[in-house]
């Protein structure tokens, strides 16, 4: 149970210091790339026994460590700039939502069984993003906004799909190492990114590689505690568990600390989203 309590508690975390960075001016693009910098350093030194750096591009999941780098560090840069536009709840909801696709995976590729319970999560999962993401006014502006988390529930999706399908296939005992290579691929696109021709650099500051240690700590040991949370639970209960939790501890925080308004039908909207994800739980 510690797990899973550490799990949710660093992953909402992570959403409220992606919130704070605006306040004290910190620069996301170098926030992000300390932050791999930090996660893939603490994935290879926590490694049990030896291994040969040369030796991973011949592994059977390197592949996947390259398309779930990418997947990660576009699903952080969206993490931050969802937060900001909509806020904790919203980005929370948008994020943990995203196991509809993964379950969807599992019924067309891995052949789950789809029962009524885990078919009505998915079509209460899909409700709940609409009527989350639901806003009044105009419709142009409205998807302007929304196109942060609707980005970030379809990359969330894809990495956990990319994830489990390594998982089922590829990684075998390889699986710290396969996670840290997979940040320090984040890393080196963090880098690229950073020091693209024409772009215009941020000169580093300490607020900047503070944010990027505190994220990278947050990233690898929430990571971790899920990875020890699914030793202990079904990853059929844990996932949407955990996801519960995330969704309603950061709906309580955007609203009463950051004052995030949300409508009554985003109000349902959060209340389903939890229901979905147990309901989903249920075999």
């Amino acid at each position: 149970m510690i797990y899973l309590i550490l799990a949710i508690l660093t992953s909402t975390t992570i959403l409220v210091v992606f919130k704070l960075l605006p306040r004290y001016q910190v620069h996301l693009p170098q926030a992000i790339t300390l932050n791999y910098l930090t996660a893939a350093t603490l994935g290879y030194l926590s490694i049990a026994g030896e291994f040969r750096v040369a030796d991973i591009p011949g592994k059977p999941w390197f592949a996947f460590s390259l398309l779930t780098g990418l997947g990660l560090i576009a699903g952080f840069y969206t993490f931050g700039m969802s937060t900001r536009k909509v806020g904790v709840a919203l980005t929370s909801v948008a994020s943990k939502m995203s196991v509809v696709i993964p379950v969807l995976l599992g019924f067309i590729v891995f052949h789950d069984p789809m029962g009524i319970s885990r078919v009505g999560g998915v079509v209460l999962a899909l409700l709940a993003f609409y009527l989350t993401l639901y806003r009044k006014g105009s419709r142009a502006a409205g998807l302007a906004v929304l196109i942060f988390p609707i980005l970030l529930f379809l990359i969330n999706g894809a990495n956990d799909s990319l994830f489990k399908m390594a998982e089922a296939w590829f990684i075998g005992d390889d699986f710290v190492l396969f996670l840290a290579t997979a940040f320090l691929v984040a890393l080196v696109l963090g880098l690229a990114f950073s020091f693209w021709p024409g772009k215009q650099r941020e000169g580093l500051k300490s607020r900047h590689v503070v944010a990027g240690i505190v994220l990278g700590l947050l990233n690898w040991y929430s990571t971790l505690a899920v990875l020890k949370g699914l030793s202990v639970f079904d990853v059929s209960v844990f996932y949407p568990v955990y996801n519960a939790g995330v969704v309603g501890l950061s709906t309580l925080i955007g609203a009463f600390y950051f004052k995030e308004k949300l409508s009554n039908l985003n109000w349902a909207g959060v209340g389903l989203a939890l229901l979905a994800i147990l309901v989903i739980a249920t075999r």
